[in-house]
């Protein structure tokens, strides 16, 4: 059905002569991004994790025609090297859990642009709080929706999405967003980002779907709240909640995520100080749900972490970056994360918790090199430490991890 419709939109949006239509591909655009990824983690008392994988994107998109434009995104992801694993637990209907090569195509839409209003209808990449590519390794998510954004109120970006469609990042295959819980459902999102300064930004949300939740949500971040003497202080704070609409199909849901940032700058340097708090059952719609409703990735400021449990039950999280910039070329940070984890949320059924795990330390130490706009070289080498827990619910448990990561984009 979706096939049908999307070439029926666009047979009728170019419905021109055949040298308009000509022009329309001849001065069209194509771009790419194509990664090499190599992920090894070693953990205690489970089994290690171990990728090279080679692919990317390639994308091409038409010139416009009366405001009508097209594009089309092709995703690929395949192993390197015959002894390539890289194993997941949680959902089997949305995840080449194999391993196997994703080749799909992860963008196909026809847009229009014009009288401040974008309005696209087709496969494609959204940037919402809980429906975003979440594009940390290989590949992004991405969605079948309608889409919409205006700016025709000054300082204001008004935004709509209906989405029918979601692929998880480590998929080749679209399904309903709801389709884990045994019922089909869309997810509607309405939302505003307003920018009354240069450096600040307000942005105001609201996702909904039927039968399962709905989830406001706030940000504010002000990039400039004081400067002196070469410092600047800036900071943000956020605030989600979450409560079952319907038929609660994915349980009683009542939580939420309180969120906030302050940093300090000067020069090359800079210093930001995190901290999150969940309330008593788990986010839903976000990376920490991956197994069956990871639309997202993960909101939390705190999202510093190898396994993302700053989304969890009852967490507390705090967390410092020190990040030295001496070139435009490279830039280096050292991040610290403590989890607070509660034993009593996480063990209640009503929870929602998808990983359950003892109070944990992080260390990571991130790189970036793009000596050029086409050329990026990344690296993380992380490092967690799970306290020893005599609870019934940790006992005789190790979740301790080390993992190196190398990603290597070529951007044309």
């Amino acid at each position: 059905m979706f096939k049908r419709s999307f070439f029926l939109s666009l047979t009728l949006a170019v419905s021109i002569s055949a040298q308009n239509l000509e022009d329309v591909f001849k001065e069209g655009k194509a771009s790419g991004q194509l990664r090499a990824f190599w992920y090894d983690g070693d953990r205690e008392l489970r089994i290690d994790r171990t990728a090279l994988t080679l692919g990317g994107i390639l994308s091409y998109q038409t010139a416009p025609y009366t405001g009508f434009s097209g594009g089309v995104s092709f995703f690929s992801s395949n192993g390197a090297l015959p002894v390539t694993r890289m194993p997941y637990s949680g959902q089997t209907h949305n995840l080449n859990l194999d391993g196997s090569a994703i080749n799909t195509l992860g963008e196909v839409y026809l847009q229009y642009t014009g009288h401040e209003t974008l309005i696209r209808y087709g496969r494609q990449r959204l940037d919402l709080p809980l429906a975003n590519d979440y594009y940390n390794r290989m590949l992004p998510n991405s969605f079948e929706a309608l889409y919409a954004e205006n700016k025709s109120i000054a300082h204001a970006t008004l935004k709509a999405a209906y989405i029918t469609g979601w692929k998880y990042k480590a998929s080749d295959t679209f399904v309903s967003p709801t389709r884990s819980l045994g019922i089909d459902r869309d997810i509607a999102v309405v939302g505003a980002v307003l920018t009354p300064k240069t450096s600040l930004k307000i942005e105001l949300y609201d996702t909904y779907v039927r039968d399962v939740m709905n989830a406001p949500y706030v940000q504010i971040i002000d990039n400039r709240i004081w400067e002196t003497s070469g410092y600047t202080l800036s900071g943000a704070l956020q605030y989600l909640r979450q409560h079952n609409v319907g038929l609660a199909a994915a349980g009683k849901t009542d939580t939420y995520l309180l969120g906030a940032k302050a940093s300090v700058s000067r020069g090359s340097w800079s210093l930001s100080a995190l901290h999150t708090r969940i309330g008593d059952q788990s986010l839903l719609g976000t990376g920490g749900r991956y197994d069956n409703m990871g639309w997202g990735g993960f909101i939390t400021y705190t999202d510093l972490q190898i396994d993302g449990e700053t989304e969890n039950a009852g967490a507390r999280a705090y967390g410092g970056v020190l990040t030295f910039r001496p070139a435009e070329t490279f830039e280096i940070s050292g991040k610290y994360m403590r989890i607070d984890q509660s034993d009593s949320a996480q063990g209640s059924p009503s929870s929602l918790t998808p990983n359950p795990r003892p109070d944990s330390d992080e260390v990571n130490i991130d790189a970036t090199y793009q000596p050029r706009k086409a050329m990026r070289l990344r690296t993380r080498l992380a490092r967690i430490d799970y306290e020893g827990d005599t609870s019934s619910l940790y006992h005789n448990r190790a979740y301790d991890e080390t993992n190196v990561r190398i990603i290597a984009d070529y951007l044309f």
